[in-house]
């Protein structure tokens, strides 16, 4: 495995290659980051893992300073998992870096508390596929929004990498994946399970109930372990509109703090 630090590196040492299958990361890796490597062995020949925390997709006062940093074991992690390379810029990624906006559908859910955070993610990943030129990418669908996000963006800009979403991975208790599940207290990590808990409870009563009944219910069983939900919404999982009762298919949301800790998952009804 190699690791690539800049630009100038990364377009000597890729050039002969085609079929790049690219995994963007902000490090810190777990086994979900291995399960969007494992995916992209399923469609690419040479495989790129890239990590970069980037603060262009943190807002004032959210937690760019204290996320996590882990990039020896994250390296070790890829190799393990097969990657070819690694790309891990410097802070020199962002010298005259053309700033994007991101399509109308991340002013929804998290785009209401966080306005300029998918801007910044597609800022950074235009700038990772004209730096690295995969012909695939892979996201995890944890975080749904930024998967449709990214699709439509590059789509309207005529790009012709794939983009490819790889499934939620789960711990033991059903706590979704996630770099942030580091920062949670002891008491918090006990509490967290409740989250994946109560969507299931929506998605096995969706036809039994309303939705309103189901989401008001559900944040009130929340607020009362100390989970306070930014959002908990049941949308059509194309546009991120409110479904309709008669729906077949829908998307279960949800945003929570806990603690100082913010956190998301979904559950896809199809």
């Amino acid at each position: 495995m190699e690791i690539i630090n800049n630009e100038s590196q990364a377009k000597e040492v890729l050039r002969d290659f085609s079929e790049i299958a690219l995994v963007p990361t902000m490090g810190n890796l777990h086994s979900g980051h291995v399960s969007l490597v494992d995916k992209a062995k399923e469609v690419g020949k040479i495989i790129i893992a890239s990590i970069y925390v980037n603060p262009l997709q943190f807002g004032i006062n959210e937690d760019f300073d204290s996320y996590p940093r882990t990039l020896n074991d994250d390296l070790s992690k890829l190799e393990q998992a097969g990657c070819d390379f690694v790309f891990c810029p410097s802070e020199n990624i962002l010298e005259n870096i053309q700033k994007y906006k991101a399509p109308d559908i991340s002013k929804k859910l998290c785009g209401k508390t966080r306005p300029t955070h998918f801007d910044g993610v597609v800022t950074i990943v235009r700038k990772l596929f004209e730096v690295l030129n995969p012909d695939y990418a892979v996201f995890g669908l944890k975080d749904y929004q930024q998967f449709l996000i990214i699709k439509k963006f590059f789509k309207e800009h005529n790009f012709q990498i794939k983009i490819l979403g790889s499934p939620i991975i789960r711990e033991d208790d059903g706590l979704a994946m996630s770099s942030r599940n580091n920062l949670l207290t002891s008491q918090d990590r006990k509490i967290a399970p409740q989250i994946f808990e109560q969507l299931t409870f929506i998605k096995n009563n969706i036809k039994n109930k309303t939705h309103d009944e189901l989401i008001i219910n559900s944040i009130e069983a929340f607020k009362k372990n100390n989970i306070f939900p930014e959002y908990l919404s049941i949308l059509n999982p194309e546009t991120l509109e409110d479904a309709s009762e008669n729906d077949a298919s829908v998307l279960i949301a949800i945003a929570v703090k806990l603690g100082n800790v913010r956190l998301i998952d979904n559950i896809l009804i199809n």
